[in-house]
């Protein structure tokens, strides 16, 4: 098996993801490796909202969020005592960010939270951890 030195996960702040947020980091401490954070902003800003606009400064508001998410999930990693933490902003497809950024940084390891969802939409709908499973060049861990 190969030595996991390189960790990433992703973050939208949510409850799972900040779980796994603490797993990831809490494993990267462990092996002395570095983690990757990750945050993908989708063009919503609330689930009960539709797709934002790109004018009027919009898209300068989603990157101050996506910096404040990942400044957070940064800051909780190295109380954790993770030495080496890089971060990474996205805009678009969660799934298909995350796997380029897998890839094209040879990552060891995908940490992902478990979203709410019920099983039945999970199956009908998908999700991001669903795809980044099926399609990832490493191991997943999905953190419930």
């Amino acid at each position: 098996m190969k030595a996991i030195n390189r960790i990433l996960v992703a973050t939208d702040n949510s409850d799972g993801a900040n779980r796994a947020v603490e797993a990831a980091a809490d494993l990267a401490k462990q092996v002395d490796g570095s983690l990757i954070i990750v945050n993908v902003e989708q063009g919503y800003f609330d689930h009960h909202l539709g797709p934002i606009d790109s004018r009027d400064g919009v898209m300068d508001m989603l990157d101050a969020r996506s910096r404040e998410i990942l400044l957070r999930a940064k800051e909780q990693a190295q109380r954790l005592g993770v030495a080496h933490v890089q971060t990474i902003s996205g805009l678009g497809d969660a799934a298909a960010f995350i796997l380029d950024v897998a890839k094209r940084e040879a990552v060891d390891l995908i940490v992902l939270g478990k979203r709410g969802r019920s099983r039945l939409a999970g199956i009908l709908l998908g999700s991001v951890s669903q795809h980044v499973a099926a399609l990832a060049p490493c191991s997943v861990h999905v953190v419930p």
